[in-house]
């Protein structure tokens, strides 16, 4: 093709359609092979691209189908009136014949009408599919949240008594709240408790509703005999713990945390869940490493499956 001084097609020069093409395929071929393209991209936009079009490649238009279906029913007709003056075993052979005709024939239309409701039911699932890509989209979920602490504390219910002091004033927060409260209350202890889950109406008689870092900056520095955090540790973020063990230090002088392992929670949950987490349990060693900061020391101790610990410090003498 000729170019003028610029490396431009002369317009007035015809143009070879298929050389073109065949030097853009060309082209384009050469590209796929370099290392580097974008092959996840490209398969991505020939999908779109199929998605999106208005007919796609091999559909049987609607009107074909219809005239089809629409033939091969006009071909069914009724048996004729076999001809006067014929021997009965002729009448009944012409008779015979034409049976067998028009079985074939609504055979045919039977099959032509199965056609059809296949090509329809196909174009209907299409229009859904495409319909469904245009559709808004609905708000993305939140991000999954660590658990809630049941499962952990159900190996440590039955021995949070052998961690408290009797006549001192003692907070729990906040995995079963109504239920781990009601427990201790009834063995003589002086506990209440906060919860951010169920109903902030009706949380129970002796359980608050609110977060706990902001109901630890509202009590009176050294308060508290002992506080409780069941749960709230696996919805913990790094930059959160920091202040959590700075509002415990000055609130109590012992604190009992009890969570899941975080290898078995994030079996549990699954990789991609614990990935996306906006909390997740802390490793013990980190609780024991920030309590001491603040002047806190204790111990930890694993239940028998592994699957949950619990982290026991107090104020250093």
């Amino acid at each position: 093709m000729a170019t003028n001084d610029n490396g431009i097609p002369n317009s007035s020069d015809p143009m070879d359609l298929d050389r073109l093409i065949g030097e853009l395929e060309t082209d384009a071929a050469r590209r796929r092979a370099e290392p580097g393209y974008p092959h996840d991209a490209d398969a991505r936009l020939h999908f779109e691209l199929a998605r999106q079009a208005p007919n796609p490649a091999g559909a049987t238009p609607m009107r074909d189908v219809i005239a089809q279906l629409a033939e091969a029913v006009s071909d069914v007709g009724a048996p004729s009136t076999p001809g006067a003056g014929r021997s009965r075993r002729h009448q009944g052979h012409e008779v015979a014949q034409h049976l067998r005709r028009l079985e074939e024939q609504v055979k045919a239309a039977g099959l032509a009408a199965a056609g059809a409701l296949a090509v329809v039911a196909g174009r209907l699932e299409q229009l859904e599919e495409r319909v469904r890509h245009l559709e808004p989209r609905p708000e993305p979920e939140a991000p999954p949240s660590a658990a809630t602490g049941s499962d952990a504390l159900t190996a440590w219910q039955g021995r949070l008594a052998d961690t408290l002091t009797p006549g001192e004033r003692v907070l729990y927060a906040q995995s079963r709240a109504d239920e781990v409260v009601a427990q201790l209350r009834s063995a003589g202890f002086d506990v209440y408790g906060i919860t951010d889950a169920g109903s902030s109406h009706r949380p129970g008689p002796d359980v608050r509703f609110g977060e706990i870092l902001t109901h630890l900056g509202a009590v009176e520095e050294g308060a508290l005999g002992a506080v409780v955090l069941t749960g709230v540790p696996e919805a913990m973020t790094p930059r959160g713990i920091g202040p959590l063990v700075a509002a415990l230090a000055r609130a109590t002088t012992s604190v009992v945390v009890i969570s899941e392992a975080p290898w078995w929670w994030r079996l549990r949950v699954g990789t991609v869940e614990a990935d996306l987490a906006e909390g997740r349990p802390l490793d013990p060693d980190t609780w024991l490493h920030a309590f001491h900061g603040v002047g806190m020391a204790g111990s930890v101790e694993y239940d028998p499956t592994g699957q949950s610990y619990r982290v026991v410090v107090r104020t250093r003498e």
